[in-house]
């Protein structure tokens, strides 16, 4: 016989809202992404134009997301704000599309979501702004999801459980201190034996990898006569620069190992690591276990900040999906607490 009030796990919905990019686990518990903005559509399509974008209409407006706000040449708004989140529309479309593209018709949901830590007086407006039931459109498609319950959580819970998961129990008994780099910001989240070290946490809301982006954009449009945007840089680092050749054609040309890319990066990691040193002493770092990188852009400058480092560190893998992977593991931590609490009920 089934418990009363057992919350299926299917139900569950991890959803993480970065400056860089919008993370949420699809049916097959794979990370699906999108650039981290939306745009107002303004003006219909052509059949050319609406091929493989997704339009999504909230409170009767059309948007579209992600890298089709800067192809087609729509005002970009983005969704993290240093406070406010749920009062920014962009935060509510792209929840919501997250939402709506793993929808199953007649499901009832709960999210699992996060705010950076020093932001959480805010839960209670993403979950008034969350739970609700939400009619709205995709792709034409009417679509209502009704959201029951939202629960909200440190960023850096997500990334600690994603540590565990990788590492064993035995992260549980040190201190060590969580290093999560984002486009835009860091946050620092000191764990000592398993507790968030409140009074320790901090955050620089300026010192997000884009600074060296838009040094390496500068030197790519330089080189090549270009005219890009800093937030195309992780697609020209990952691809290439697009190029023509008479013999060839279209192709990408390696761009990774440019002095440039090479020369921001470094000075990038001094520039983290001399942050870490100001807000923590010497001797609380010498007191950690280690420094752990997380974060959207650990990997990307992973040689540098090894290279550069002042304490002993290391990174965690799959750094730009600790979070919301974490999620799912708070998820089953609610949906346990809910079992045992309905079972006390029998």
């Amino acid at each position: 016989m089934a418990i009363k009030g057992k919350i299926q796990k299917s139900k569950f919905k991890q959803i993480d809202i970065g400056y860089g990019y919008l993370k949420f686990t699809d049916k097959d518990g794979k990370v699906r992404k999108e650039k981290a903005v939306v745009g107002v559509l303004g003006e219909s399509l052509s059949p050319a134009e609406s091929r493989d974008v997704d339009i999504i209409k909230v409170d009767g407006i059309e948007y579209i997301i992600g890298d089709a706000v800067y192809k087609l040449g729509r005002k970009p708004l983005t969704a993290n704000e240093n406070a406010g989140r749920a009062a920014n529309i962009a935060y509510k479309v792209l929840a919501i599309y997250a939402l709506a593209k793993t929808h199953t018709t007649g499901e009832k949901v709960e999210i699992v979501t996060g705010l950076p830590y020093q932001n959480l007086d805010e839960s209670d407006d993403v979950k008034a702004l969350l739970t609700n039931e939400h009619s709205i459109e995709l792709n034409g498609e009417e679509i209502i999801i009704s959201v029951s319950r939202t629960s909200v959580c440190s960023q850096g819970l997500g990334t600690y459980f994603t540590i565990i998961r990788q590492r064993g129990g035995e992260i549980l008994t040190r201190k060590i201190l969580i290093v999560d780099l984002g486009f835009r910001t860091i946050n620092y989240m000191p764990v000592n034996a398993g507790d968030i070290q409140e009074e320790m946490v901090r955050t620089n809301r300026e010192l997000g990898i884009q600074n060296a982006y838009r040094v390496i954009v500068n030197a790519i449009n330089k080189e090549f006569k270009t005219a890009f945007k800093y937030y195309e840089v992780d697609e020209l680092l990952d691809v290439g620069v697009p190029r023509q050749d008479l013999d060839k054609g279209l192709y990408y040309e390696n761009i990774k190992e440019r002095p440039y890319v090479t020369a921001a990066f470094e000075q990038y990691a001094k520039e983290v690591w001399a942050d870490i040193i100001d807000k923590y002493d010497e001797g609380y770092l010498e007191d950690l276990s280690e420094v752990i990188f997380a974060g959207g852009t650990a990997d990307r400058v992973k040689l540098q900040l090894g290279q550069a480092r002042k304490v002993f560190c290391s990174f965690i893998e799959d750094s730009q999906d600790a979070q919301v992977l974490g999620y799912v593991d708070v998820a089953k931590k609610i949906e346990e607490a809910a079992e045992a609490a309905a079972a006390l009920e029998e």
